[in-house]
Order: structure tokens, then C-alpha cells, then sequence
């Protein structure tokens, strides 16, 4: 080889990967927000599954401490009070208790699924009724999130772009 055709294939070389690297990085953050969504999605699933298999109240809880955020994983244990919603206490069992997400992940709840989600002995949710939304976004916005909504008869759906990062 000589001199010239191999400065020629550094070029191309350097031409290829500043065209390939921004196009994988969207690549890998489209797929931590799609691996958060399905893992919410069969969490949700499991509670549901577990409150009509037990035949008792599942309560789902963010564990952060900022409202409305579940970034910071989530538990998930049967509820000994019926109306459902209520912090984990003594006599509760706790059945799964979920990492938090991704890094550059975002988790936000609707007011109605703040600091809980829980489902009936039915499969029915039991925020009052009302549909819980989740959205899961990153730095990017949501142009490319995705929003679960729980409706009240705890089916999840997906919409994807998200409406708002912030439900």
C-alpha cells in the first residue's frame, strides 16, 4: 500500500463513522426507552395476574420520593387493605422488587398513579376510576416516548410519540 491509499482509507474510515455513530446512539437510546416500557408493561401485567390469582388487593409503589416520579424502580406486594393504595405494612408480603431505570430514563405518572397502582382482587385497577398515564421518556422528549395508559379495567395500552413527558 502506499502513503496516498492509506490516507484515503483513514478518510473514508472518519467519514463513515461520523456518519454511524450519531445513527447508533439514537439507536440505543430507542432501546432503553422501548426495554423500560415492556418492563413496566410486565410488572403492571404481574400485579394484575397476582391480584386475580390471589383473589386479593396488589398495590404497585414508586419507591422515589419525588412525586410522581418511578424512575427509581418500584415495589410490588399484596395489600392487606382492601380499598388498596396504602404503604407497605406488616403483614403485606412483597412479592417483586424492581431496579430503577434505565440511565437518561425518565418514569412519570399521572397524578392518579402518584405514589401507587393497584388492582382489585378483580384484575381492576383502583385509582378511582380514573386512567392512569405513564409516560417513559429521555433527554430526547417526547417526540420519542412512549405513554402507557392503565385504563379501569387495568388493560395497559401504549401510545408512542408520548403526548407529554409530564402526564
Amino acid at each position: 500500500m502506499t502513503l496516498l491509499e492509506l490516507i484515503v482509507a483513514i478518510i473514508m474510515l472518519s467519514v463513515i463513522l461520523a456518519i454511524g455513530v450519531p445513527a447508533f446512539t439514537s439507536v440505543i437510546q430507542d432501546s432503553r426507552v422501548e426495554s423500560e416500557s415492556a418492563r413496566l408493561i410486565a410488572n403492571l401485567n404481574i400485579a394484575r395476574l397476582e391480584a386475580s390469582s390471589r383473589a386479593r388487593v396488589i398495590t404497585m409503589a414508586r419507591n422515589s420520593v419525588v412525586a410522581r416520579d418511578w424512575s427509581g424502580g418500584w415495589g410490588t406486594y399484596t395489600d392487606a387493605d382492601a380499598g388498596g393504595n396504602t404503604t407497605r405494612a406488616l403483614g403485606n408480603t412483597l412479592l417483586r422488587d424492581t431496579e430503577p431505570a434505565a440511565a437518561g430514563v425518565n418514569i412519570t405518572t399521572s397524578a392518579s398513579g402518584n405514589t401507587w397502582i393497584s388492582f382489585q382482587a378483580n384484575g381492576m385497577q383502583n385509582e378511582g376510576g380514573d386512567t392512569v398515564v405513564i409516560a417513559i421518556c429521555d433527554e430526547r422528549g417526547k417526540q420519542s416516548g412512549r405513554d402507557l395508559m392503565i385504563n379501569r379495567a387495568g388493560r395497559v395500552s401504549i401510545n408512542s410519540p408520548s403526548k407529554d413527558c409530564m402526564p
